[in-house]
């Protein structure tokens, strides 16, 4: 059997451009591994997309949260306009909001670059778990196929042998049937019924057809 060669550089061209969801997000991926459990390249791959998405999900949860502080403090600054000096200068409680506005703006920059950063290692580590699921796939599969070919080798044998046992089995029936005649000819019923022989009833039917005909 001609039979495929499994190495990373040939599974990472197929997953490589992938834009595929995170597999550990996908039940159907987990039954993948019902059977014999996760190898330890696959749970080491895993745990590292579920801790990108926790950190994912907090990052994202951090920058909602600094925007509607932001909005605040924007509707503050709005409403107090009418405190500001004489000479232009903000009251201190304006300053302080300006001072928040420009560390929230500076806290949501550096969450959104590492929410980036954080997004383009996801999808590295996404697309080495889809390589390693792969190659144990394809193991699997690999494996199957050679037990397959085993037992349809097997089941092709048994058929042989099969025919030849039932062949052989009728023969042994045909030539008992022929001696039971034979015996119940030459020696009478008397003496072969005695030994209450599986084909006296069946004697007996054909020799029935027999006079019938």
């Amino acid at each position: 059997m001609n039979k495929r060669k499994n190495t990373d550089s040939g599974f990472s061209k197929i997953a490589h451009g992938k834009d595929i969801p995170p597999l550990v997000l996908d039940q159907k991926w987990h039954s993948l591994f019902t059977a014999n459990g996760k190898p330890k390249e696959v749970l080491k791959l895993e745990k590292k997309v579920n801790k990108h998405l926790a950190r994912q999900g907090r990052l994202t949860q951090d920058i909602k949260e600094l925007k509607a502080l932001k909005s605040k403090l924007m509707k503050n600054i709005v409403a107090n306009m009418d405190e500001i000096g004489e000479n232009g200068q903000d009251t201190p409680k304006l300053q302080e909001d300006g001072r928040l506005i420009t560390e929230i703006n500076q806290r949501m920059t550096a969450y959104v670059q590492e929410l980036d950063e954080l997004q383009e290692q996801m999808k590295t580590d996404n697309e080495l778990l889809m390589i390693a699921t792969m190659e144990y796939c394809y193991g699997i599969m690999n494996s199957n196929e050679v037990e397959r070919e085993q037992l349809a080798t097997w089941i092709a044998q048994t058929r042989v042998e099969l025919k030849k046992k039932v062949i052989r089995k009728e023969t042994i029936e045909d030539k008992n049937r022929e001696i039971y005649t034979y015996l119940h000819d030459v020696f009478g019923a008397n003496v072969v019924d005695s030994f209450d022989l599986k084909y006296q009833d069946e004697y007996k039917k054909t020799k029935s057809e027999k006079r019938q005909s």
